[in-house]
């Protein structure tokens, strides 16, 4: 195994062995997670999955399939420092099974537990349909929770009419419940119904729970596995990088956060105060003051918090302001009330709702405060196009995993990767709780601008993930991770001090942040951060490359001289619309402001308006404070591109030292051109992009910013089709959506959407024929059809003209107006009645405010690249590859083509089975 070193051009400066420092540090370990086996206890039946003749794609997976941590050299901080990394089992189907799931005299059930949560009538459809798969013949749904499991008449089968459109629904139509388990007489019941595979929809408790059911089943002799899946609002779960439903209820708590900003602003002397859901964990009031950047004060149960400092700061804000928006979660009582010295037991919110009038009374100042308790609200209400697409993945892999055997198993993402996780590593630690000392509690210190709460002389220690599992699994070498031949490839990133000599000056944040934090948040010289390790089965043992590159945060030692006279920072937006380009450029003016720069420019109509100097307008904080709440981009994004030593020249003429580039693949070469202009003059500047394309098809990163908003409204669009096609005799709902190169957006909002019968994306080839075909068959059948296609496909399954716009994309054809007109053809020459209504979206997708996913994502983004230019960072890109934020050299992502999605991937999989649509190629 080799690492191979490129500098920040793409050239390579060095390759040897690779060394085992190169990717941990001395202290670092790396080991394996045992899951339980029912075949350590039963006979392993050891059936061929049925599966195998309708897996056309992806394939199975077998237990040599794993997947690794993401190794860093610099601490994983809000992840639990100091922890090993651990290699985890993939999940998905296996070829050979443990029990016979079309064994008549069994069973299998699902069972909700705790509070309800967005997504879990998703989940049940999804466990249902994947059980059907299979061929299992009974499914129960059983009612109450582990309390209604003791009783046969809370037992229901589920059948096909009755979960077809429950994903449409918020809750659970199991009826979720809390309370203590009867383990001993559940156990008993399992056995009685001869329960082969149990589902667990719930939170903690419920994995706590069912623990003490598989104990329970070993005394009861009674062979069932048990697969458990995170829900919980609280996203409390440890290891789960986020549990279903977080996503909707954080949208849900936003835009109550919306709400009291309306009225804290529309109302004289007034207080917004929003309570929010999270009794020992605070993550959903922190996400949801990040998502909705005007936030003035956020309360956590994770703090320690005098009330007579927060009552000082409400004053404060008043005098200052003129309004405030308070967001308190519910856990804040534990600190605020023991301070009181109250019992632990009220409600928060009107508590302090009345200590802040009471306060402003005495002092005779005037103040109204708009109470808003949305409790129940964010929880209740059907799941978010992220959190379908989430559910409907979890869902099908617990059915895999229970009918391979694996049991007191929880279904989990990390690292984007689906694994199989030991229920005891969610438990054996307690919540999962809110760092006070990491980089979250850190961003909404940031965002808040709030002043430190706690009392006099109290200090926070760290609180971050720490559990213990050295009884669970089994140290591991890196021989056992990398096979022959593997290249790890170290990206370095050009920095100025390169070049030019570096101020080195104490980063100005640090006075932002507590002194026991600095060495924790700021980023250290050997903060690397290596590609998620993977194995897809026994069968592969191919050698793969891996990227090494360096971690995204603040410096403790910055580059330039924020107060240099005259020195300035430019923004500028290229191509197409993105949803959060506005939060992107709000939150790099506010984070620019933060490090003492003096003047930001905006720069209109993007690399045009480079050259134009009526063009630059410039921004503070204060002309950007709302424009995150607008779709678009307030610098009016623009295609085509002057020469990039002219846009040198001007950016020298304007001493411009850090210079932002908000675009896709051709907007980074130029940037990169515009920095090699800048080279070949002697202009000191940090060129930083960060990569914006709904299609989601830019290589290496997680994800693009946008996307996930583009797939919330394209759902919308599905959803009506549906609706029209349903509800209109003999009707096709047609919907087209973008996606030029790539299917990620159709595909994505397919699978949340739950209800269509077609997809066409432009990775897959299409004959018009049997499309036509399988159209009038569906039509014939059902009576209606719902048809999704990508504008892709207006060059795959007819010809486009050819000519290109004037950033150099290829004009399609409009597949959509095509495809109307061939289904109506087609069905008329076949005597079949057909009214087809067709739905355009296509920029409608774009030109929306962010989600609060995006919100958060492309806020972090921002930071993130001034981050890197305020260090002498250029050439890069900033982005979030295996969950961590890096540094991305311009060449590693330019020219690489789009990424696509993978037809023999799981992804495709998920979306044929989705659809239940055959394969159209000629």
């Amino acid at each position: 195994v080799t690492l191979k070193i490129f500098d920040g051009y793409g050239t390579v400066k060095e390759e040897r062995p690779l060394e085992r420092a190169d990717l941990l540090k001395s202290s670092g370990e790396v080991r394996k997670l045992e899951v339980m086996k029912l075949s350590s206890r039963h006979p392993h039946r050891d059936v061929a999955s049925p599966l195998a003749s309708k897996l056309k794609f992806a394939g199975f997976l077998d237990e040599e399939a794993w997947v690794a941590e993401a190794m860093a050299l610099a601490g994983t901080l809000d992840s639990g420092s100091g922890r090993p990394f651990y290699q985890m089992l993939r999940a998905g189907p296996r070829k050979r099974l443990h029990f016979d799931p079309m064994d008549p005299k069994s069973c299998a059930a699902i069972v909700c537990c705790g509070g309800i949560c967005p997504g879990q009538n998703v989940v049940i459809r999804g466990i249902f349909h994947m059980l059907k798969s299979y061929g299992a013949e009974h499914v129960f749904g059983v009612k109450s929770g582990f309390d209604g499991m003791t009783d046969e008449s809370h037992w229901i089968k589920l059948e096909e009419q009755m979960v077809q459109d429950i994903h449409s629904y918020g809750g659970s139509i199991l009826e979720s419940q809390r309370g203590d388990a009867k383990h001993v007489e559940m156990a008993k019941m399992l056995k009685m119904q001869n329960c082969k595979q149990l589902f667990i929809v719930g939170g903690d408790g419920a994995h706590k729970g069912t623990l003490q059911l598989a104990t329970a089943l070993e005394d009861a002799e009674h062979e069932c596995a048990l697969v458990a899946i995170p829900s919980t609002v609280d996203n409390d779960i440890p290891f789960v990088e986020s549990s279903f439903g977080f996503d909707t209820a954080c949208t849900e708590a936003r835009d109550c956060i919306s709400a009291a900003y309306v009225e804290a602003t529309c109302n004289a002397n007034c207080i917004g105060l929003v309570k929010l859901l999270g009794a020992g964990s605070g993550f959903l009031a922190l996400s949801a003051a990040l998502a909705g950047r005007n936030v003035d004060l956020c309360l956590l149960p994770e703090m320690v918090i005098d009330l007579q400092k927060t009552l000082d700061y409400c004053e404060v804000l008043m005098a200052s302001k003129g309004y405030a928006v308070i967001v308190v979660a519910d856990g804040a009582k534990e600190s605020l009330f023991r301070l009181a010295g109250l019992p632990p037991e009220g409600d928060v919110g009107p508590w302090l709702r009345d200590k802040i009038l009471a306060r402003f009374k005495e002092k005779g100042k005037p103040l109204t405060i708009k109470y808003i308790d949305p409790t129940y609200m964010v929880r209740s209400v059907k799941a978010t196009a992220y959190d379908s697409a989430y559910c409907s993945a979890l869902a099908e892999y617990a059915v895999h995993g229970a009918m391979a055997g694996f049991t007191c198993i929880t279904v989990v993402q990390r690292y984007q990767r689906y694994i199989y996780l030991p229920i005891h590593a969610c438990v054996a630690g307690g919540q999962k709780r809110v760092n006070t000392l990491g980089r979250w509690f850190a961003r909404m210190l940031f965002t808040t601008k709030q002043p430190m709460l706690e009392p006099a002389g109290f200090e926070y220690t760290s609180n971050s993930e720490m559990v213990d599992l050295t009884l669970m699994s089994t140290p591991l070498t890196l021989g056992g991770l990398l096979q022959a031949g593997s290249s790890i490839q170290r990206m370095e990133c050009v920095n100025l001090g390169d070049k030019f000599e570096s101020k080195k000056l104490p980063s100005p944040l640090k006075e932002m942040l507590r002194v026991q934090s600095h060495r924790q948040l700021f980023i250290q010289p050997d903060g690397w951060t290596t590609q998620t390790f993977i194995r897809s089965g026994s069968s592969d043992t191919a050698a793969k490359t891996y990227l090494q590159l360096r971690r995204c945060g603040a410096s403790e030692l910055i580059h330039f001289d924020t107060t240099e006279p005259d020195a300035a920072a430019a923004i500028v937006t290229c191509g197409g619309l993105c949803p959060g380009l506005n939060n992107v450029i709000r939150e790099i003016v506010n984070m620019l402001t933060a490090y003492g720069v003096k003047k930001i420019y905006g720069i209109i109509g993007g690399y045009k308006g480079c050259v134009q100097d009526e063009t630059w307008v410039e921004l503070t904080p204060e002309t950007v404070k709302t424009i995150h709440k607008t779709g678009g981009s307030i610098l009016v994004s623009d295609r085509g591109n002057p020469p990039h030593s002219e846009i040198a020249k001007v950016l020298a003429r304007r001493k411009i030292r850090q210079y932002f580039v908000l675009g896709g693949d051709g907007t980074h070469k130029g940037a990169m051109q515009s920095f090699e202009a800048m080279q070949e003059i002697n202009h000191e500047c940090a060129v930083v992009g960060v990569p914006k394309t709904i299609d989601n098809d830019i290589t290496i990163v997680d994800r693009t910013f946008g996307f996930d908003t583009a797939c919330t409204e394209a759902r919308k669009a599905i959803d009506s089709a549906y609706v029209e096609a349903t509800t209109n005799a003999n009707c096709v709902g047609l919907v087209k959506l973008m996606g030029r190169h790539c299917g990620w957006i159709a595909a994505t909002a397919t699978i949340a959407a739950r209800n269509v019968d077609v997809c066409l994306i432009p990775e897959m080839d299409i004959s018009l024929p049997k499309l036509m075909k399988y159209v009038a068959e569906v039509m014939k059948r059902k009576k209606y059809c719902v048809i999704v296609v990508a504008e892709g496909c207006g060059d795959t399954i007819i010809s486009s003209s050819g000519e290109t716009d004037a950033g150099g994309n290829m004009k399609l054809a409009d597949v959509g107006v095509y495809l109307k007109e061939e289904i109506t053809r087609h069905c008329k020459e076949n005597k079949i009645p057909v009214s087809i209504k067709y739905i355009d979206p296509t920029y409608m997708i774009r030109a929306v405010p962010a989600n609060a996913f995006d919100s958060i994502y492309c806020s972090i983004l921002a930071q993130m690249a001034v981050h890197a230019a305020m260090a002498g960072f250029t050439g890069i890109s900033v982005g979030k590859v295996d969950e961590r934020y890096v540094m991305l050299p311009v060449h590693s992502i330019v020219d690489k083509g789009a990424r696509k999605v993978d037809l023999s991937g799981f992804a495709f999989e998920r979306l044929m089975a989705t659809t239940s649509q055959p394969s159209f190629a000629p």
